[in-house]
């Protein structure tokens, strides 16, 4: 069976998936599905965090096709918050 399209995937459906993993213990690991829900973005904006951004969330790849996240990688993502010294930093 394919996988479901992001785009498919219903706002119940994406709710019950993130409290799936507040539910969860820090050491639970997430499929990219259930990060994103939990984070609140798509799907493809991890996939390209993943890709270009450096100081993003910590994941790990058991395989080729297979990407795993912690909730207690998200939960640090979610509690940094990046100091600015000026408006022109955050830009």
């Amino acid at each position: 069976m394919a996988k479901k399209l992001w785009k498919n995937v219903t706002e119940d459906e994406k709710m019950k998936m993130k409290q799936f993993v507040i539910n969860n213990p820090p050491n639970t690991p997430l499929t990219p599905e259930y990060a994103a829900s939990y984070l609140g973005v798509s799907t493809a904006t991890l996939q390209k965090m993943r890709c270009e951004d450096t100081n993003g969330i910590a994941f790990f790849k058991p395989s080729h096709r297979c990407v795993v996240y912690y909730k207690r990688d998200l939960d640090e993502y979610l509690t940094y918050e990046p100091a600015y010294h000026s408006t022109a930093q955050y830009a």
